[in-house]
């Protein structure tokens, strides 16, 4: 974890223990730069991912705000965290259905900007959450970034592997939405009838420099998905 995450992880507590609400304002940075004893730079970051987070909101000349809590049980399409960093005190659990290293099609190679020899490793996998089904996810991982991964490491936090262990800096995601109906296909998996409802969306994660590394495509449960957007001014 970098020291801007860190920091980030302590302010939450901060404002978790004290018990602020909704509109409480924060100390300044340059009072929280000398409560955690690091830079500006820091500081700054760290209350950017808080803010991206939904925790706080940060208003030009006037100060550093609390935000209302998000609502339990709902995922923000904005982070980059993976779902165990969203569903906090809920028990994220993943089934792998396989795990592959292939060729990619065009279209993959082409998002992850891939030589027409490199390969990647393509995992399908359903994401349960509190035991109920969250989605089916289907992804393909640039080899070059995620130079190894098993089932059992598919089984678990797959973000967190790459940063504690292969020490990726994750960065930012592009997502492209569509509301479908489900196929027979993707229905069985999810545990749907046919042509139920669904949101399905393809997301590529990039690192902190802009490479490429993971192009996912997840089709929802209607049921038991919820989403909020922390939108920003």
């Amino acid at each position: 974890m970098l020291k801007y995450e860190q920091i980030a992880q302590q302010m939450n507590e901060y404002i978790e223990n004290r018990h602020f609400q909704a509109g409480d304002k924060l100390p300044s940075v340059e009072t929280l730069k000398e409560k955690y004893n690091v830079s500006k730079s820091t500081i700054i970051k760290a209350l950017e991912k808080l803010e991206k987070h939904g925790t706080i909101y940060q208003a030009r000349g006037s100060g550093i705000y609390v935000r209302n809590k998000q609502r339990d049980g709902y995922l923000n399409l904005f982070s980059t965290g993976g779902f165990r960093d969203e569903m906090v005190g809920l028990e994220v659990t993943n089934k792998v259905i396989s795990l592959n290293e292939i060729k990619p099609p065009k279209s993959v190679q082409q998002k992850l900007k891939l030589d027409n020899n490199d390969c990647v490793y393509l995992l399908k996998r359903i994401i349960y959450v509190d035991e109920k089904i969250l989605c089916y996810e289907e992804s393909y991982f640039n080899k070059n970034i995620v130079l190894f991964l098993n089932e059992s490491i598919a089984e678990q936090s797959i973000f967190k592997y790459l940063e504690q262990h292969l020490k990726v800096k994750i960065g930012f995601s592009d997502i492209y939405f569509t509301v479908d109906k489900l196929n027979a296909e993707d229905a069985n998996l999810l545990e749907l009838s046919e042509g139920d409802p669904s949101l399905q969306y393809e997301q590529v994660f990039y690192t902190t420099t802009g490479i490429p590394f993971d192009c996912s495509h997840l089709i929802y449960h209607y049921q038991n998905s919820h989403f909020y957007i922390p939108s920003q001014k």
